[in-house]
């Protein structure tokens, strides 16, 4: 199961959760409200933030 951060769309929390990907999108665990997937554009390789996306994975080697 991915980790993956999520955005309310009502009050603005952002959070993670571990989601299958046939499991519906989560409420926001402090109002309940609806939640859109967050993208963050942060770069990971082995493990190690290299820095935000520069949107060239070439050069990223792995934006995740």
């Amino acid at each position: 199961m991915p980790l993956i951060e999520f955005k309310c769309v009502k009050c603005g929390k952002v959070f993670e959760e571990l989601v299958k990907t046939d499991e519906k999108k989560p409420k926001c665990p402090d109002c309940g409200g609806e939640t859109e997937q967050n993208y963050n554009g942060r770069c990971w390789v082995n493990s190690v933030h290299k820095g935000e996306c520069t949107g060239n994975c070439a050069t990223c080697k792995g934006c995740h």
